[in-house]
């Protein structure tokens, strides 16, 4: 892990600053499988201080002590926590760390004092969604028209084209002057998914004030001046939508490849998941306590991510209810910052004795656990391809940007989720554009909701009933998750599927 990647053949380097789910944990599965593809290129992963440990963990995981392990070099950078997901700290230090790369000079780790490099000058960099219009150009001043420059998008495919694509496309262009859009009752068509209005695309008043963030609002700034897109889906989860930012690229001569899922699949990756997550142990003796009790698929998780809790968390705590009324076991993290388990729930929770509450779940561990039967999700993207890499069918619970979008992806397109409307708020309780209605977001409704659903997701009847069904379809888009990354390693060199020929033809691109 400290030797340098000097070598000529080839040197990448990728921003994974903010937080470990989403850059993190993703660019340092990505640096592993481009070092597994092409052992001449050498990559550097930028890191906050945060999560250095956990980044070496899971490249040496992914590794797995191969020869190919001194290719990758993590260096910690200084960082803070920014209440846009913009962090000047981290953007500044990159600054005067890409000089002295450029320079021909050592650089130093913030987290260690070790010392790195000399480094050649990288043939791309790789730079996240919450980057700003300034730090790319910032970048592309210093690289010169040789470096590429590319955008990393880890949010549903179909957001990038619509929201951010050129008008003449059929996306929406620049969404600053157009966020009106989004609160009003305009039919949006977009390629490969039923009409939604408007005010569909937030189903849910945020605990915290506006509706898009500075990140959100820079995205098409960022991908209209970017060389191309790595796009975090593989190419079989929304082929209409990834051809369509694939076209909008192609306009200009850029490329976007789709090169996920990328999630850990090393020896210690389930280890490495536990090491950072609240009541791990307890977490793991819980799931295997619920399955010798209550055998296979009879377990529900309920995640709604690391930002998004409900504005009104007593429609929370009403489908909690009907859970342990239907005596379903339960994990539910809550881990965003304005959720609140009220002592009345947690000592609810605690006399049920089938629940487990958690801040910070071991979410892929949870889900590939034969015990886990279905997850309560807000539709984040890292999630639903958690998800579906692990066959898992969902009861989506959205509430802005990717998160609508993904829902209808996976409960009309895909058919292996069921949607809860009832439990919407604000623009969300305006009329439905797939039903025309109108939910009504009170208590009963919320309850007889989440009891239809429930018990048409935990049938016990012989076929498996509706909830069979979207088993069945999700299970086979994880068979299809699973051949996106087989092949293209080894001395056979085997052709690769889908990510692994995004992948190569990425790489191809930088002459590597």
């Amino acid at each position: 892990m400290t030797a340098s990647p000097a070598a000529p053949e080839g040197h990448i380097i990728l921003l994974a600053n903010g937080p470990w789910a989403d850059p993190g944990r993703q660019l340092c599965v990505f640096a592993a499988r481009v070092v597994k593809l092409r052992p001449s290129v050498n990559v550097t992963v930028f890191t906050n201080q945060a999560i250095i440990d956990r980044a070496k963990r899971e490249v040496l995981s992914e590794l797995a002590g191969a020869r190919d392990a001194g290719r990758i070099c993590i260096v910690g950078l200084p960082a803070e926590r920014h209440s846009q997901f913009v962090d000047p700290v981290f953007e500044a230090a990159f600054d005067k760390t890409y000089r002295q790369i450029l320079a021909g000079e050592r650089i130093r780790c913030a987290s260690t004092g070790d010392q790195y490099g000399p480094f050649a000058v990288p043939q791309a960099i790789v730079t996240p969604k919450n980057s700003t219009l300034d730090a790319l150009r910032r970048l592309r001043t210093k690289t010169g028209s040789k470096v590429k420059l590319f955008a990393w998008y880890a949010r549903a495919p179909s957001t990038l084209f619509f929201f951010h694509g050129p008008r003449e496309r059929g996306g929406v262009g620049d969404v600053r002057a157009k966020t009106v859009l989004f609160l009003d009752s305009t039919l949006i068509r977009v390629p490969g998914y039923d009409p939604i209005y408007g005010h569909e695309i937030q189903p849910q008043e945020l605990p915290y004030h506006g509706t898009l963030g500075v990140e959100w609002l820079t995205i098409y700034d960022m991908f209209t001046a970017c060389d191309g897109a790595l796009l975090t889906s593989p190419e079989c989860f929304d082929p209409l939508s990834i051809l369509g930012v694939r076209a909008w690229m192609g306009d200009s001569a850029r490329d976007a490849y789709a090169v996920g899922p990328l999630l850990p699949t090393g020896a210690g990756a389930v280890e490495n998941e536990l090491v950072g997550a609240d009541k791990g142990t307890e977490v793991r003796d819980f799931v295997s306590t619920i399955f010798k009790s209550h055998g296979p698929l009879s377990l529900l998780y309920i995640s709604l991510g690391t930002w998004m809790w409900p504005k009104y968390p007593e429609k929370m705590w009403t489908f909690l209810d009907v859970v342990m009324e239907l005596g379903i076991p339960f994990i539910m993290s809550h881990a965003s910052e304005y959720a609140e388990v009220p002592q009345e729930v947690r000592d609810k929770v605690e006399r049920y004795q089938l629940g487990l509450l958690s801040s910070w779940c071991p979410q892929q561990m949870i889900l590939s656990h034969p015990v886990t039967g279905w997850f309560l999700t807000h539709c984040g993207h890292n999630s639903v391809m958690e998800s579906i890499s692990a066959g898992v069918p969902m009861i989506c619970w959205p509430f802005v940007g990717d998160g609508a979008l993904n829902a209808i992806h996976l409960t009309d397109t895909l058919k292996c989720a069921y949607e809860l409307l009832e439990v919407r708020t604000g623009h969300g309780l305006e009329r439905i554009y797939r039903t025309g209605a109108r939910p009504a977001g009170s208590p009963a409704a919320i309850r007889a909701e989440a009891r239809r659903v429930l018990t048409a997701a935990f049938s016990r009847s012989v076929d498996g009933g509706d909830g069979a069904r979207l088993r069945a379809n999700v299970r086979k888009m994880q068979a299809r998750f699973g051949e996106a990354w087989m092949g293209g390693e080894g001395k056979a060199k085997a052709k690769g599927r889908g990510s692994v020929r995004a992948t190569e033809a990425f790489l191809d691109g930088l002459g590597l």
